[in-house]
């Protein structure tokens, strides 16, 4: 029996929301470290489909 009255001041709503935040804070962070998605293909080092 789960009773989710631990916390009566929070809604589920508002910390699905906030953990969503995190998350789109963490991909912008991800976005200005990593590079972009092109430049990491080289056609140049294609490999198998180039035989």
């Amino acid at each position: 029996m789960s009773t989710p009255t631990d916390t009566p001041d929070r809604d589920p709503v508002q910390e699905v929301r906030d953990h969503l935040e995190q998350a789109l804070a963490s991909l912008d962070r991800m976005r200005e470290v990593l590079p972009p998605p092109n430049s990491s293909r080289a056609p140049e080092s294609g490999g198998d489909e180039s035989a």
